[in-house]
């Protein structure tokens, strides 16, 4: 199922738009009860899993939505497309060198397997087993990937 997400804003699927900042209920009103719920950071944060664990949603300590991931890569049914390209389809890269232009600031690549650009929120990652393409994709809200404040 093709995905459209847009940086700092919002994921939308099938007529349905999940924009970072939601409540918790707003979110179940339009996907109906998450999968499974686990608890974050000793029950500051609770993550809700949707399609197969394929997707995974953060809520801050105040239950809005702070994050957005999609966890399957390629084995999984939700085609997550960002700036116009499918995330777990473009070259490793190829999706770097976008994500760095729509950034157009800071970038965290201190691990060798994950970026997280901060202007845009967006965060990458790939399992040690496919080194051509990204098997993660995630977008926050902003301040989500901090860079020190300061």
């Amino acid at each position: 199922m093709k995905t459209e997400i847009y940086p700092l804003d919002k994921m939308v699927f099938d007529g349905k738009e999940i924009k970072l900042g939601m409540n918790k209920q707003q979110v179940i009103e339009l996907l109906g009860e998450p999968e499974d719920i686990r608890e974050n950071y000793g029950g500051e944060s609770w993550r809700h899993y949707y399609f197969d664990t394929e997707l995974g949603l953060d809520y801050d300590e105040n239950g809005e939505l702070e994050f957005i991931e999609f966890l399957a890569g390629h084995d999984g049914s939700l085609i997550p497309y960002i700036y116009g390209v499918s995330a777990f389809d473009t070259k490793r890269d190829e999706l770097v060198s976008i994500l760095t232009e729509h950034n157009n600031g800071e970038t965290d690549d201190s691990e060798d397997d994950s970026y997280a650009f901060l202007e845009i929120q967006v965060g990458i990652w790939q399992t040690a087993d496919d080194d051509e393409f990204w098997t993660t994709i995630g977008i926050g809200k902003k301040g989500y990937y901090s860079s020190d404040e300061g």
